[in-house]
């Protein structure tokens, strides 16, 4: 008998290998925009968590969840192949996301994706039968394709898609709330908005624009309608406020079905129209500890002991039948964002404590919030400059340059302008040229102007002198040689020494030694007579020789040597 069985599992375990190898093998076909089932990304309104005097949620920048109007495939949808569905083509959408609101009230998606209870009959425009991805993809969210099965459906308009919700589990969190949900009417989940981009074979081809949670076969569409969007107030919270005589009501259900309900959380109350509630009403809410007894779980703690065994004299106060006898507590406050004739869905502002289903509310005078005053604004800086001059004095037909430093206020340009008192100024952006063209004190006065219009000045001034005469070459004396010589005689000598002392008593001058001959004479003895000289007074007398420069006369003189003082700064000839 072990052994049948045993052939068996074996069989088995083959057989199921065979049926997952063809699984495994061929890639599961790819669904499209399978998407966690959320509102759009939005920043959530902050508020108050002390119990504090209430201010609404700070001001805040809240993106904008809103997509732009889609724009129609490039190609009308066809119809996928028998296996693998493809994806349509589409253009290229861009989306909206970075765009930034700055808006003191709920967001798009608080408000869009809040739902609502109403006693209307709603009549669809149109069904939810099916999406692109059919039959593998049932839900369908952001620019997803959904297709609307109805009498009304139109191209090219826009629709809110909703989903008539039931409680599945019937159970109730105060006593007789479901009593009180069937006497308001029917729960209508928002899901999102699509936009019908064509009718093929009497059936809506629509995109979602913007989504709520997963929209499935079955969900409904209503032609879309703007929604008011008050702005936040400002209320006084009081903890243990006294009755004021306003509209009254109670919390009957929370978005999603919740039953602890937190900061910016939607709630459905069961006053609305007929009471006079509109949207920007402010509530307070409230709780009684004789609404705590009949509760099934939150009355127990009324039958645990409250007293110890110390105590000599325990306490008189019979909490669990004297609980009207305690002062009524503020739990929270809240904002209506829409109503319907008999019921209201509000936005929890401030919760110092979990709000709870069957909380009482109490409408409160609210003042909206005033505009922050806007800092003051620094007056506009001027710019600064300062000036240098690269010398002074100059003399008249010399140059000068002049550099500016200019410093404009953070994120503004600057431009230069200069005049000068005489001669001519050549600006070069911050820098510019003065040419002197008289003696004297010379002003130069440079602007700079940034782009506002607003500068600033400043002045330098250059001393310009006279232009000195350069030194002139002088003819000391000359030394006379005898015909066809070149020797240096003790009469030659004696006037060198003369040339020499002076040389050494003017260390800036030089000498030039020009020979010269005779009509009748050798040319070459010019300059034997002029270097003879030379070596005399470098050997005998000790002067460097390159103070001494020798020559030939351009002319032939006589039978000579002129010596010829160079002074310091003179022409070269």
């Amino acid at each position: 008998m072990r052994e049948i069985i045993a052939v068996s599992l074996l069989a088995a375990t083959a057989a199921f290998a065979q049926d997952q190898a063809p699984a495994q093998s061929t890639p599961p076909p790819q669904v499209q925009n399978q998407q966690p089932d959320a509102a759009p990304a939005q920043t959530p309104s902050p508020a108050p968590s002390q119990p504090q005097p209430s201010t609404p949620p700070p001001q805040v920048q809240n993106q904008q969840p809103e997509a732009a109007p889609p724009q129609a495939p490039a190609q009308t949808p066809a119809q996928p192949p028998a296996q693998v569905p493809a994806q349509p083509p589409t253009q290229q959408q861009f989306a909206r996301t970075n765009l930034v609101e700055n808006f003191n009230g709920p967001t798009f998606s608080e408000v869009y994706c809040a739902g609502f209870i109403t006693k209307n009959a709603l009549h669809p425009s149109g069904t939810v039968v099916a999406g692109y991805e059919s039959p593998e993809q049932a839900g369908y969210t952001d620019h997803g394709y959904i297709y609307l099965s109805g009498n009304d459906v139109q191209e090219g308009k826009e629709y809110q898609l909703l989903r008539h919700t039931v409680d599945p589990n019937r159970y109730e969190s105060y006593p007789g709330q479901l009593a009180m949900l069937a006497s308001l009417g029917e729960l209508y989940q928002d899901l999102g908005r699509a936009k019908v981009l064509y009718v093929r074979k009497k059936i809506g081809v629509a995109q979602i624009e913007s989504n709520c949670s997963t929209t499935l076969p079955g969900d409904i569409a209503v032609p879309f309608q703007e929604r008011p969007r008050p702005e936040f107030k400002h209320t006084d919270f009081e903890q243990f406020a006294v009755p004021n005589g306003k509209t009254t009501g109670r919390i009957v259900m929370g978005r999603d079905l919740d039953t602890f309900i937190g900061v910016a959380r939607v709630v459905y109350l069961n006053i609305g129209d007929a009471q006079g509630v509109k949207p920007g009403d402010y509530f307070r809410v409230t709780r009684e500890y004789s609404a705590i007894i009949g509760n099934e779980v939150g009355s127990l703690p009324f039958y645990a002991p409250s007293y110890d065994d110390t105590q000599k004299d325990p306490p008189k106060f019979d909490i669990r039948r004297q609980a009207g006898e305690l002062p009524r507590r503020s739990v929270g406050e809240l904002m209506v964002i829409n109503t319907t004739p008999g019921s209201a869905t509000a936005l929890t502002t401030f919760t110092p404590e979990d709000i709870h289903l069957g909380d009482g509310v109490e409408m409160v005078d609210a003042t909206p919030i005033a505009a922050p005053t806007p800092a003051a604004v620094a007056p506009a800086q001027p710019p600064t400059i300062s000036c240098s001059v690269s010398r002074s004095p100059i003399q008249v037909g010399e140059t000068d340059n002049i550099t500016c430093n200019g410093v404009a206020e953070e994120g503004h340009s600057l431009t230069y302008s200069y005049q000068a008192s005489s001669g001519q100024i050549a600006p070069h952006d911050n820098r510019a040229t003065l040419t002197a063209t008289a003696a004297g004190p010379v002003t130069v006065t440079a602007t700079a102007v940034d782009d506002r219009n607003l500068s600033a000045q400043t002045t330098v001034n250059v001393d310009v002198e006279a232009a000195t005469t350069p030194p002139t070459p002088t003819t000391l004396n000359e030394l006379i040689f005898k015909p066809n010589s070149a020797r240096v005689d003790n009469r030659a000598k004696a006037i060198l020494d003369d040339d020499a002392l002076r040389l050494q008593r003017d260390a800036t001058a030089n000498l030039v030694l020009e020979g010269s001959v005779n009509p009748s004479e050798d040319d070459s003895l010019a300059t034997a007579r002029a270097d003879n000289a030379k070596s005399y007074l470098t050997r005998s007398k000790g002067i460097d020789a390159s103070r001494i420069q020798t020559r030939p006369a351009q002319t032939k003189t006589g039978a000579k040597v002129s010596v010829i003082l160079m002074p310091a700064g003179a022409p070269q000839q």
